[in-house]
């Protein structure tokens, strides 16, 4: 089978284009950010490479493709991929959405589908149970939303779970070898974003947490929200099995349908932390991340004893409270968290951090953030606000504005009005357009024993690395 992804440049869509190519099919993919994208893994998992294509062109979509996979941004109007879009459809090829295809991969039967959803902790989740899973022997499929460390990269192809797709994409074909189909695994996140979730059909769901996030889909606000994850709780088999969080009120609600409908319901609370963990990456939220999974695997038959020394062997996932490096005793934290509540939690993490590992009595915590999108800053704009309590220093870039998905008032420079109001709270703000703005300023004031941290869901990063090549 021959596919093209749309889009390819994304953490989930290289990883899903990476994991049909190890399951034996051709791919292409284009992005309009000049990117490397092949298999990081062995022979054993993938041969050959991932043609890539810079920018978009309706010269992309040839006749022998079998579909052409996209995300869900990529079906927006204003989508600079409409060119390649309407050549699929004036060819009859298949348009899949990312998600859906993951449903079907997910959904095929005899797969025990593990779907992690919710607005926060799906990665770290999703990256502890495989691990756990790995452990145990279970050898899962994976597709996480962040490059794995033990894995350096954010797939995983299990041993019992090698398929072919069929022309038609809603015929799955087996070719189940060491082990046979019954004992396959397939762990994955579920976005809420286009509310995605929807195209999964796991047999056990983990939902984190519910709350106002990505408002653009859900108009509604929290009902909204609640609604959709109530359609997704419905989709669960008979015999699936439903985790949430039991401090999660909204959680608490939807969770009676699953108990109407016969499913198996586990709740996780903070106030009763799986016994054992001694986690090495900090904050108190990882502690009920890690819940999440422990819950899940001991449900899967996993041993005590194989939970807790993966659990506490787990030094975090790409991008979440990710260390950098040290340079001048100044370490700089990467963290993806770009919603007002990951933030709080980032903070709460490196404080927790300064206190246990940085022996200078005077160190300052500086976190330079890019706010994600002008609709998600402009709706939750008084969280924002509120949010960086704690910080001894605070710089703020430009808003990173996303192709599509914006509204026709959107500016980047919207995150001028951000720092205005976070000074009136007390913090020391200042507002740096570029990144390079922000090195700048992070070269004067930054002192031995100082903790900086690059806050967002873009490539901010790089302005830590940056600074640690001063």
């Amino acid at each position: 089978m021959k596919y093209h992804f749309i889009g390819i440049g994304g953490i989930s869509m290289s990883g899903l284009a990476q994991l049909l190519l190890a399951m034996g099919n051709e791919v292409t993919g284009c992005d309009i950010k000049k990117i490397q994208v092949a298999s990081q893994h062995d022979s054993r998992q993938a041969s050959g490479k991932i043609k890539f294509f810079q920018g978009h062109s309706e010269n992309h979509i040839t006749k022998d493709l079998d579909g052409v996979i996209v995300t869900a941004a990529a079906l927006h109007d204003k989508s600079p991929a409409k060119e390649e879009i309407k050549k699929a459809e004036k060819l009859d090829i298949p348009i899949i959405k990312r998600s859906e295809m993951i449903g079907k991969l997910m959904g095929k039967p005899g797969v025990t589908g593990i779907a992690v959803s919710g607005m926060h902790g799906k990665t770290t989740v999703s990256t502890m149970i495989s691990l756990i899973l790995e452990a145990a022997g279970f050898d899962p499929t994976c597709l996480i939303g962040s490059d794995v460390k033990e894995w350096q990269t954010n797939w995983r192809l299990g041993k019992t779970y090698k398929i072919s797709l069929g022309k038609n994409t809603s015929e799955v074909k087996e070719t189940p070898h060491l082990g046979g189909v019954e004992d396959c695994y397939f762990v994955a996140e579920a976005c809420e974003y286009e509310r995605q979730m929807l195209d999964f059909r796991p047999k056990i769901l983990v939902i984190t947490n519910l709350e106002a996030e990505h408002l653009d889909t859900y108009p509604g606000g929290i009902k909204d929200i609640r609604q959709t994850f109530g359609r997704f709780i419905r989709k669960l088999p008979k015999d699936g099995l439903l985790v949430v969080w039991r401090e999660d009120q909204n959680l608490m609600r939807i969770s009676q349908i699953a108990k109407k409908r016969g499913n198996t319901v586990r709740e996780v609370s903070m106030k009763k932390i799986w016994p054992g963990l001694k986690l090495k990456v900090p904050g108190k939220y990882n502690l009920l991340d890690a819940t999440f999974a422990a819950r899940v695997c001991h449900e899967l038959g996993v041993s005590s004893k194989t939970i807790q020394k993966t659990l506490n062997n787990f030094t975090g996932s790409s991008r979440r409270f990710e260390i950098k490096g040290e340079i001048n005793h100044i370490t700089v934290v990467d963290d993806y968290g770009h919603h007002p509540t990951e933030i709080k939690a980032t903070i709460e993490a490196a404080k927790e951090y300064q206190i246990s590992k940085i022996k200078y009595q005077k160190s300052k915590l500086i976190v330079v953030f890019q706010p994600h999108q002008y609709t998600r800053t402009k709706l939750l704009f008084k969280d924002f606000v509120t949010a960086f309590k704690g910080v001894d220093k605070l710089i703020i870039t430009d808003i990173y504005l996303i192709s599509g998905r914006e509204p026709a008032e959107a500016r980047a420079d919207f995150s001028r009005e951000l720092v205005n109001e976070i000074k009136n709270q007390g913090i020391d703000t200042e507002y740096a357009p570029t990144y390079q703005d922000a090195k700048l300023m992070l070269k004067k004031i930054a002192m031995p024993g100082d903790v900086i941290i690059t806050q967002g869901a873009t490539d901010i990063y790089k302005v830590g690395e940056d600074f640690l090549k001063k």
